[in-house]
């Protein structure tokens, strides 16, 4: 019988990260399925490039990338690859992660502290066109969907998160403004806004906030 190929991309800005997470599936031993990785990545934007001349099946996708995040680039990812599974490799396992990477057409979520066995269930779901979470997160994610936190779940616009994304990377407003084409005082009214919707008063606590999410 003829082994289903499944044809896949790893973006993972780690060098040593994609070598590894390459030996471990091709070293996948199975009489029905094939795991093939066609390309490799070190961000969204070399993604992009490679995407249409390799058409993978199935991506691996960092959610802590450089420049844009896994997320943020999920969108056009998915436009350059309509056809295509991503399943996120995460460090991050907060259920806010799960839920925006899910909300955003992934299909899969598995913590980079898995089991290889995790990984491969993973991919081998996804590609069946089924959605994966390992059964502790997808406990985890429940438990947040029944007792929301407002910091957690308020919806930043995109500039309300640039504003944030620049105060806890030690950026002045100055600096931001210039960044993003603003005004110091519109930088100002962001900031005022963001920190409304989260509930936090102080600069500490919104950085807090952008570093647990991964902003910076």
């Amino acid at each position: 019988m003829k082994r289903h190929t499944i044809r896949l991309m790893l973006v993972d800005d780690h060098a040593l990260v994609r070598s590894g997470v390459r030996s471990l599936l091709e070293l996948h031993d199975s009489t029905s399925v094939k795991l093939d990785v066609v390309a490799e990545a070190g961000s969204a934007e070399e993604a992009l490039q490679l995407a249409e001349a390799q058409t993978p099946d199935v991506v691996l996708l960092d959610l802590s990338l450089p420049g844009r995040s896994g997320i943020e680039a999920l969108a056009d990812l998915r436009l350059a690859l309509p056809e295509a599974r991503f399943v996120a490799l995460s460090m991050h396992e907060d259920p806010e992660y799960v839920q925006r990477f899910l909300d955003g057409g992934g299909s899969g979520y598995v913590p980079k502290t898995s089991l290889e066995t995790e990984l491969v269930d993973a991919i081998l779901a996804v590609d069946r066109g089924e959605y994966y979470v390992p059964a502790r997160l997808l406990a985890q994610l429940s438990r947040a969907l029944a007792n929301p936190d407002p910091r957690r779940t308020a919806q930043l616009t995109e500039r309300e998160r640039d504003v944030v994304k620049g105060i806890a990377t030690g950026f002045t407003y100055r600096e931001i403004a210039a960044e993003l084409s603003l005004s110091e005082k519109t930088v100002a009214t962001y900031r005022e806004r963001a920190s409304e919707k989260l509930g936090v008063r102080s600069r500490a606590e919104l950085v807090r906030w952008a570093l647990e999410r991964g902003l910076v």
